[in-house]
């Protein structure tokens, strides 16, 4: 079973897994298929078996993350009160995804609140990293032209103190 051994499942106790399994379909896609649009109404959680995910936010070279991890999750708006995606997903390689229904899986953390408080726990490490992965690039791509603000929210100019 591959729940266990994903980051975001692997803490959860068995009783709530197994009622995640239940909920949980695994699905296959070809290369170029999409996943969910941005604006669709966000009803489902998914994690990254096999293959790799586009998610895009707007135009432009620095719009898209990629999913590569397997295990990975992503589809994140349906687990955080959002009612509709704020990305694309595409698939850039055959794919295999284990997909989770949004209302199904509340369910099942009303039912095993321990497991919800870990999974959220875990989501909110895997939204830190991922942002953290973001400003990383952004910032490698900065022309230095800008220096970073310390903390005032302005951005200094190229040799100001």
């Amino acid at each position: 079973m591959f729940l266990p051994k994903s980051d975001m499942f692997k803490d959860l106790r068995q009783e709530a897994i197994a009622d995640i399994s239940e909920i949980a379909a695994e699905e296959t896609h070809p290369k170029g298929s999409v996943l969910f649009l941005t604006g669709a109404p966000a009803t489902h959680f998914y994690l990254l078996v096999e293959g790799k995910v586009a998610l895009t936010i707007g135009d432009g070279p620095s719009s898209h993350y990629t999913v590569n991890r397997i295990g990975e999750s992503f589809g994140w708006s349906s687990v955080v009160g959002r009612g509709s995606y704020s990305a694309t997903a595409e698939c850039l390689a055959p794919t295999k995804v284990m997909k989770i229904d949004r209302a199904g899986l509340e369910r099942v953390f009303d039912a095993h609140a321990r497991s919800g408080r870990v999974f959220y726990k875990g989501l909110a490490k895997a939204m830190g990293e991922r942002w953290l992965d973001l400003h990383r690039m952004l910032m490698s791509e900065l022309d230095g032209s800008r220096a970073v603000s310390f903390g005032t929210g302005q951005v200094m100019a190229t040799g100001e103190e």
